[in-house]
């Protein structure tokens, strides 16, 4: 595959229901490798849950915390650079140079920063976890995300030609393999959390060497200081964003960690993971897809229509799985978390709520990133940064775990707030912001309704839970939540979706073909 190809073969739909399929199929591609994925890692639950102690789950908990903070400075906003460069390039050859100049550039920012802080881990060490802990699993978390930092690259590189297909392949290939190394090393050997860290830095290594070779045969190694330059101003203020991000999801982990203890981070993590579930399964793949989407949409003429009607949809079908993941919660912890994690479940339809605010929030950002306003993002972040940091501190030492959970609730809802106001100033978009929040407040609603079943039989329970979840896309239709133009998309896109289905099975209008 080709970069020439690749672009070529990247549909332009003629109108909103092919547009927002195209979407939905890349979206889908992502999806359904974080599904996979995702699985797979949730697979090691049970393992972990069974194999390490409540601390050592907090210790892995606040490593991978760690090294995503200091991948908020290190990173300067590349990703969201680099694609917003390549999709404004006018040639093949700017878009080499553009991505050439990426990679020469992380390679260097990393070796630079792995040799500056290298001599400080065992301090780092001290203060990040405690002297308790052997440094060494902050030298191979922090060797892991070095590699992770380049590899950011090639696989960016695959978003920005859609190649959707290849990245799922290599995303689930190495969480196999993740997987195959912790049994090994959790199981067999019973290294225990040090193992779980050598299994991240294989992998990464492996992914680095066979990406690497990939992105060089078909880009050389080069350095444009304009497109550099370019990509730098676009995304240094994406910085504050991406801390801000940060700051959001996870800061929560820090104060429960010195506020109460590292058992209890090991708790609210494993609730806290079935609650971001939302985010893995939708959110990101949705991201992934629109950070390079939405630049093709704008240069249509029919922009507006397309961005409104998806924000529509996209919203709806976010309450939908966040009510589903909220209602069947207590089912899935009593499955899958040993009974000393499983006061955790209280969090997940708490988390859900906020992931719903957080992945509207992000789309509400589209006005402020089609007009380049890359520093707006960065303040309104900011601003949503320092509200968590506060309600963190004054919840969690009131409430301890459900307090932090519900500062990230009302941390992603002022910042979708934020972003929404920010972004009609500089680009007005017809969102639907009404019908987008009565659909909310039913799946709010219907949530309370699930609430009383409490104490009934599990098989009257999933029954009720089952009449729950089929009667709200039911109510939406209904009350006309969906307007006329959603109506209509969704039935053309439906349409479109099966007859693909039927030339795939060699049918034409549900007969075989002769």
């Amino acid at each position: 595959m080709t970069e020439t190809t690749a672009v070529v073969a990247a549909p332009q739909p003629e109108n909103v229901a092919g547009e927002i399929q195209t979407a939905v199929r890349h979206t889908l591609m992502y999806g359904l490798g974080n599904v996979a994925t995702k699985a797979l890692g949730f697979l090691m639950v049970p393992l972990y849950t069974h194999y390490l102690a409540p601390h050592d789950y907090g210790t892995l908990e606040i490593l991978d915390l760690t090294m995503s903070l200091f991948g908020m400075f290190l990173a300067m906003g590349m990703t969201a650079a680099l694609l917003r460069c390549y999709a404004g390039a006018d040639s093949d050859i700017e878009r080499r140079k553009i991505v050439g100049t990426a990679f020469l550039f992380v390679i260097v920012t990393a070796a630079v920063a792995y040799s500056g802080l290298l001599g400080f881990v065992q301090p780092a060490s001290h203060w990040i976890i405690g002297p308790s802990t052997p440094s060494r699993y902050l030298l191979l978390s922090f060797s892991a995300f070095i590699v992770g930092y380049v590899l950011n690259v090639p696989r960016t590189y695959l978003r920005a030609i859609e190649a959707s297909g290849w990245f799922v392949a290599a995303d689930t290939a190495s969480v196999l393999l993740m997987l195959a190394l912790n049994i090994i090393f959790l199981v067999l050997l019973k290294l225990g959390l040090v193992g779980i860290l050598w299994s991240s830095l294989i992998v990464a290594t492996l992914q680095l060497i066979l990406m690497s070779v990939w992105l060089l045969r078909r880009i050389p190694l080069c350095f444009d200081g304009g497109a550099l330059r370019k990509m730098l101003i676009f995304g240094l203020p994406l910085t504050f964003a991406n801390m801000a991000t940060f700051a959001l999801n996870f800061s929560d982990r820090f104060f429960l960690q010195h506020l109460r203890s590292l058992e209890v981070v090991g708790v609210y993590a494993v609730g806290y993971k079935f609650g971001f579930m939302l985010n893995y399964l939708l959110v990101q793949p949705f991201y992934v897809m629109w950070q390079s989407r939405m630049y093709i949409i704008h240069k249509r003429t029919n922009h507006r229509e397309v961005f409104g009607q998806m924000f529509v949809l996209y919203s709806f079908v976010l309450t939908y799985a966040g009510l589903g993941l909220a209602v069947l919660s207590p089912e899935i912890v009593r499955l899958m978390v040993d009974a000393r994690f499983r006061q955790g479940q209280e969090v997940i339809p708490i988390v859900a709520l906020a992931y719903i605010f957080y992945g509207a929030g992000y789309y509400m950002q589209l006005g402020m990133f089609l007009t380049d306003k890359t520093s707006h993002v960065g303040l309104v972040g900011a601003g949503a940064a320092v509200l968590n940091l506060a309600l963190n501190y004054i919840l969690v030492l009131k409430f301890g775990m459900i307090g932090a959970a519900w500062a990230t609730v009302w941390s992603f809802a002022a910042l979708a707030a934020a972003s929404y106001w920010c972004s009609k100033r500089v680009l007005p978009l017809p969102l639907g912001i009404g019908r987008v929040s009565g659909g909310l407040a039913l799946g709010v609603g219907l949530y309370m309704v699930s609430r009383l079943l409490i104490g009934v039989s599990l098989a009257t329970t999933l029954a009720a839970k089952a009449a729950i979840l089929a009667i709200f896309p039911v109510i939406l239709w209904k009350v006309r939540l969906l307007g006329p133009d959603e109506r209509a998309t969704t039935r053309e896109a439906a349409t479109r979706a099966l007859s693909g289905v039927w030339r795939l099975l060699g049918m034409n209008d549900g007969r075989v073909a002769g």
